[in-house]
């Protein structure tokens, strides 16, 4: 479980500090989904960077972050050893994620060391070929391959099978399907959902009809959160101004 309480972000400035998050609070139980919506510039990311341990330097967070009984802003080891293992991350821009110098396979089989899985040189490769196919991926050629020989749509179904390797207790999506097609988005999301069943899933989007997907949904503006609590509930009924105003949005667009 992730439980998230009075999380703000900050950055420092010459002239001072300045609140990019204010005050924002939130649970996933194992099973659930997230949605964290809210237009460009909301903060959703800077969440993000909170949850996963990769701030800017000239930034920082305060408040409490509690993944299974750790709070990972105090004790910021506890979350290094759970990248990776029992906190997977997929990244928005997945080409950019990867590593361009090493091949696929490479980072595919670094994935498996990190999560602790002792494989020999067979077995790593047959893992991986059952992972690449789960997410969609039947071409061994990609294997073989840098992330800059691979369209965009390869490089999050690689991002995904990376994430395969491990049994993580959370999943972080961070606008894991803007840019790809929406065939793959659909397969993604469906792995991701499947695989990930019994796991605690936020989906950072501004893609409303994916937060209608989800358990629970955060919605947030300026960095303020606006409203959270299931999103059923939300999408019946809204109580902030802003939120009928991104529903609205949604359904002009449909």
């Amino acid at each position: 479980m992730l439980f998230v309480d009075g999380l703000s972000v900050y950055a420092r400035y010459l002239h001072g500090d300045g609140v990019i998050v204010s005050d924002v609070s939130f649970c996933v139980g194992d099973g659930q989904s997230l949605a964290i919506v809210g237009e460009s510039g909301s903060g959703k990311s800077m969440i993000v960077d909170a949850l996963v341990g990769v701030l800017a330097d000239n930034c920082y967070a305060t408040g409490r972050i509690v993944l299974d009984g750790d709070d990972i802003l105090k004790n910021p080891r506890a979350l290094k050893r759970k990248l990776g293992r029992s906190v997977a991350f997929i990244p928005q821009g997945a080409s950019e994620s990867l590593n361009p110098s090493l091949k696929v396979k490479t980072q595919i089989y670094e994935a498996f060391s990190r999560s602790g899985l002792k494989l020999n040189r067979d077995e790593k490769r047959a893992y991986t070929l059952y992972n690449l196919k789960k997410v969609g991926l039947e071409d061994e050629s990609v294997l073989e391959k840098y992330p800059f020989e691979i369209s965009g749509g390869q490089a999050q179904r690689v991002v995904l099978a990376i994430a395969l390797c491990s049994k993580p207790s959370l999943i972080v999506a961070d606008e894991a399907t803007r840019g790809i097609d929406a065939d793959t988005a659909e397969v993604f999301l469906k792995c991701v959902k499947e695989e990930f069943c019994g796991s605690a899933k936020i989906f950072v989007t501004h893609d409303m009809n994916l937060a209608k997907t989800c358990d629970k949904m955060l919605v947030l503006k300026d960095g303020n959160q606006m409203e959270y609590g299931f999103a059923e509930d939300i999408l019946v009924a809204p109580e902030n101004e802003y939120t009928k105003t991104l529903l609205q949005r949604t359904v002009q667009n449909d």
